[in-house]
């Protein structure tokens, strides 16, 4: 066997053999030398390349590595695969790091967070390539191939119009050793290609899509896993580094599916043991389209500053290839767990993920995004974490461990008043600061919330009067008769003003709104609701307007209520 490229490499090798005794190290094809000790629960990876922000699929597979790990009470870590150089995008890394860590997905070792395998970033870790890679080379595994990317495209172009399905033809894996040492000393370029065997060597079922055979070329090529530029490409990168890192199992995309047996051929190569693959589902629209990374709704950063709760994007991940229905009891009523087309057994959180998680229940068909979901699980964890379920908490708890958040209100709160400060037309605002006056705002609003950066766009009308002759409100006044609106606020006014109380209780409008009702003889509610909505918010949707009554308090109140009648009466004179 060669010797490492570099003193650097030696070390590097020497380290990864201390620290990598749970798994035999083979220094070659040939080595019997072996350490054996008691596996580990277990060691994943989630191993992204740094080309952008963190997309849905990434997340799901960091995800799902991560319920694994803590499932079997072993780790993650996180290792960064930029091997090519062309699709670096700067700041990547730091992205993605803050996603994880705004995701609640704290991994135990990998960048950032150091361990006894690193470095953990690939560009960092080249001269172990080249060691395996020339190892390869001297058992007889590999060879050095002089074709320049002009004659490799036209091998690929000719191999083609012949009918064959192989990138390549294997041109130079019979040059004598005097003639590779001929191009070398002359300065040819190489790459270096993995020697594809004739046999087909049954693999071991994949945990996930089982004995299925994946597709995969027609007949062996013999693969790059070596560049000229001296950077590896993923089959020898990533099969090293998931050997060195005592990885015991790898959970990732179904895309790498087809590159699966040319894995397994490196593994038997360098004889080394390979570790348990299991291959997650596509994402895919509604249409069963694949989901394209360059739309901006695929990214994780997307749906963070759209307001989402982490849990909440990560409970709808969950939900993306894995079976929950096989963890529900099977007394569960499932009739009676639904909410239109959502479950509300779908909520969990991410300690409940953990509990209920078994990769025997991961699904091999596509998984298709519906944002519905995602908005709904969203409202919900909202309610959840703020103890406001009610009667839902019944079943959405149903089979679960308890989700303790003794804290949630006051968090969810905080962040509620904080994106109130975000707001340009509330920065002035007195009343954004009055904490309670801010909570009471949170309850009316939250029943109806998606995320709370909509409950703070949504709920400005609580913190500064209506503007009358803004086109909402205009729009909403347009489908009263103002006859009939001055007729009817100004009735309620009276009984409301009459009533001998400091503050405006939901009850008592309630009592004060029917008996208006009953005493204009009104055909319906809405001739004298939609009048006070007008006149209290400005705008069409909303809480009831008893709730609204109630948190505004009753000077604020009645005095909006007199502005909207005053405003439309000024409009009737005019």
């Amino acid at each position: 066997m060669r010797p490492l490229a570099t003193r650097a490499a030696r070390a590097a090798h020497l380290t990864h053999r201390r620290h990598c005794s749970t798994v035999s190290l083979s220094a070659g094809p040939s080595s019997s030398s072996s350490v054996t000790a008691p596996a580990p629960a277990g060691r994943l990876r989630f191993a992204p390349s740094p080309t952008g922000h963190l997309h849905l699929g990434g997340l799901r597979t960091a995800l799902f590595n991560h319920l694994l790990a803590r499932k079997l009470r072993g780790s993650w870590l996180l290792r960064i695969e930029d091997t090519d150089r062309t699709r670096l995008v700067p700041g990547a890394i730091d992205s993605l790091r803050h996603t994880l860590d705004w995701a609640g997905l704290d991994y135990d070792e990998g960048i950032g967070a150091g361990g006894s395998h690193g470095p953990y970033t690939q560009s960092e870790r080249l001269d172990l390539y080249r060691h395996y890679a020339e190892q390869l080379l001297d058992a007889g595994a590999a060879y050095r191939c002089f074709c320049t990317p002009d004659e490799a495209q036209a091998i690929r172009v000719a191999l083609l119009k012949q009918g064959r399905r192989s990138g390549y033809d294997g041109q130079c894996r019979h040059l004598s050793d005097d003639e590779v040492g001929r191009r070398r000393r002359a300065g040819h370029k190489s790459v270096i290609r993995f020697k594809s065997g004739q046999d087909d060597v049954p693999l071991p079922a994949d945990l996930v899509f089982g004995d299925v055979k994946p597709t995969t070329t027609a007949e062996p090529e013999d693969f790059v896993i070596l560049k000229s530029d001296g950077y590896p490409t993923y089959h020898l990168a990533s099969v090293v580094d998931d050997h060195l890192m005592e990885i015991s199992h790898v959970l990732r995309g179904e895309e790498w599916l087809p590159s699966l047996p040319k894995h397994h051929a490196l593994y038997r190569a360098l004889g080394w043991s390979p570790p348990q693959f299991a291959h997650l589902p596509l994402l895919c629209n509604a249409d069963g389209t694949k989901l394209s990374k360059r739309t901006g709704d695929v990214h994780v950063e997307h749906y963070r500053q759209s307001g989402y709760e982490p849990g909440a994007l990560l409970n709808f991940l969950a939900l993306m290839g894995w079976d929950h229905h096989a963890t529900l009891p099977a007394d569960a009523p499932a009739h009676t767990a639904r909410a239109g087309p959502h479950s509300l057994y779908e909520l969990y959180t991410l300690p409940q993920l953990v509990s209920a998680f078994d990769l025997a229940h991961v699904t091999h068909r596509k998984a298709v995004v519906d944002l519905d979901k995602l908005r709904f699980l969203n409202k919900m964890t909202l309610r959840r974490d703020a103890g406001r379920l009610g009667a839902d908490g019944e079943l959405v708890a149903l089979g679960k461990e308890a989700a303790n958040d003794a804290e949630g209100y006051g968090r969810l709160v905080d962040k509620y008043q904080a994106g109130l400060k975000d707001v340009n037309v509330l920065r002035d605002c007195p009343l954004i600061d009055d904490r309670a006056y801010v909570e009471k705002v949170f309850d009316a609003e939250l029943p109806r919330s998606v995320t709370l950066k909509e409950m703070a766009a949504g709920s400005i009308f609580f913190y500064l009067d209506p503007v009358y002759s803004n086109h909402e409100a205009e729009t909403l006044l347009r489908t009263m008769r103002p006859s009939e609106y001055v007729t009817n606020l100004s009735t309620l006014i009276a009984l409301l003003d009459a009533l001998d109380t400091e503050s405006l209780t939901e009850d008592a409008v309630w009592s004060a709104l029917h008996d208006t009702v009953a005493a204009l003889g009104l055909r319906k509610k809405a001739l004298l609701v939609s009048p006070m909505r007008h006149a209290l918010t400005g705008r069409r949707a909303g809480p009831g307007v008893p709730t609204i009554i109630a948190v505004l308090g009753r000077e604020r109140a009645l005095g909006r209520l007199r502005a909207g009648l005053e405003y439309v009466k000024n409009m009737v004179r005019q």
